[in-house]
């Protein structure tokens, strides 16, 4: 019997750089237009959207932002936005 070998095993769709980057660009931007927020946190933000497999505490220590913040940040703008 042949042992899988998961190194020669191709990536799953949807985890590659590029489909990341994809998927961080598109929807979220719309949802970033028109917020009063810090460099640092619009990319955190982004950051989330890309590496959903990170904790709110990674990205945030990555970025330089308040863990709390960004953890409401997110619910806010992605999980209840408001109505406009």
């Amino acid at each position: 019997m042949r042992r899988y070998d998961a190194a020669l095993a191709p990536h799953p769709v949807g985890h590659d750089a590029a489909t990341r980057h994809q998927r961080a660009s598109a929807v979220p931007v719309a949802a970033l237009r028109g917020r009063d927020l810090t460099v640092a946190e619009r990319s955190a933000l982004l950051d989330c959207y890309a590496t959903p497999d990170r904790t709110f505490l990674e990205i945030a220590t990555t970025h330089g932002v308040d863990r709390e913040r960004l953890q409401d940040l997110w619910f806010d703008l992605f999980l209840f936005p408001s109505i406009r």
